[in-house]
């Protein structure tokens, strides 16, 4: 029971880790990221056992995490894997006005 307490823990402090990287990378872009909604699952052998959701004020966006990748951090092929999940998702929060489909000459 012990063990299974502090793998909860990691996991936790894992996502808090993960949350404050997101809002970091989101205000390198300008962006304002209000919330980090975590749902850790149960299931630790699937390859989206974690989900975490981020909020601006008018986009809303969903990612998924492995369990390896919330309960260590000692890998840093895991952490660079983890950090590139994050800008994918920010990116897709930024407010990106349409590219022209004509343009005059």
């Amino acid at each position: 029971m012990q063990q299974n307490h502090h793998a909860t823990i990691n996991r936790q402090a894992g996502a808090e880790a993960l949350s404050a990287k997101a809002i970091a990378i989101g205000q390198e872009k300008g962006l304002s990221i209000v919330k980090c909604e975590w749902d850790l699952g149960q299931d630790f052998g699937l390859q989206h056992a974690h989900r975490l959701d981020l909020f601006t004020e008018t986009k809303t966006v969903r990612v998924y995490f492995p369990d390896l990748e919330l309960s260590t951090t000692a890998s840093e092929s895991r952490l660079k894997r983890s950090e590139e999940r994050l800008r994918s998702a920010v990116a897709q929060l930024l407010s990106v006005p349409p590219a022209p489909t004509y343009s005059f000459r």
